[in-house]
């Protein structure tokens, strides 16, 4: 039975729907632009976060608000984020200036988990405190598009992409394949079918790379990275704490 598309970090969240109070940053909008672009589920996570964190820091400037906000949508589920977000904590931890207890509710973290969980991403886009298990499920992405998913044929082979957190997936074949880009880590991901040419046939130059695409039942590891590793199974796409080397 095919999986609904999930994160394992989210699975215990108890949502709340925050009032986002007027600042220099306008919040609502972000919300919005949040739920437009990730769905409703992204949006509501992103309302709990910084409408979490923003009552924590009723003193916040700015650039604090920024900071929260940042890491709020990266928390969200809006992989996108994670670059600005994680230079941004970083700095808040180094100067002290963002109160931790801004910090922690943002992430969805208690306040002592906050440095443990950026160290954690020094090596890995999945870190996250408690996610350390080999062979633990990280998240399921995929689906069939007439239920919950983007994909009309089941993927067929995947390959790594060319940065941390990046795959490539085929689904379907012959004439009715269709490659996808996945970027992801540990809160979210997007998914974007690549162009075919205008007789609606994949690019030839990829064919060549699929040709060498191997079995993904002992876990595709992400480039330059040892995060998770992919496989796929029915209609959809799972990441994976990788399994200790014997």
């Amino acid at each position: 039975m095919t999986q609904r598309p999930r994160h394992l970090v989210n699975d215990s969240l108890e949502l709340t729907d925050e009032a986002l109070p007027e600042t220099t940053v306008d919040l609502e909008l972000s919300a919005t632009r949040i739920q437009e672009r990730h769905g409703e589920a992204a949006g509501a996570r992103y309302r709990h976060f910084i409408g979490r964190a923003v009552a924590a820091a009723p003193d916040a400037d700015r650039d604090d608000l920024l900071t929260l906000a940042a890491l709020a949508a990266w928390r969200s589920g809006a992989p996108a984020f994670r670059t600005d977000a994680l230079r941004r904590l970083d700095l808040a931890l180094a100067a002290g200036r963002t109160g931790l207890p801004a910090l922690a509710a943002a992430l969805g973290l208690g306040e002592g988990g906050v440095a443990p969980f950026a160290a954690l991403q020094l090596n890995s886009r999945f870190g996250w405190p408690g996610l350390h298990a080999p062979g633990e499920l990280l998240a399921v992405i995929g689906g069939f598009r007439g239920l919950y998913g983007p994909w009309l044929a089941p993927p067929v082979a995947a390959l790594p992409g060319d940065r941390p957190g990046s795959f490539l997936i085929r689904t379907g074949s012959a004439a009715t394949a269709e490659d996808w880009l996945l970027t992801v880590d540990v809160f979210g991901h997007t998914l974007v079918r690549l162009a075919t040419d205008e007789q609606g046939n994949v690019d030839a130059a990829a064919d060549a790379r699929w040709s060498a695409a191997g079995d993904t039942a002992q876990g595709l590891a992400e480039t330059g990275a040892a995060g998770a590793v992919l496989t796929v199974r029915a209609y959809t796409a799972q990441l994976w704490t990788p399994e200790k080397s014997p």
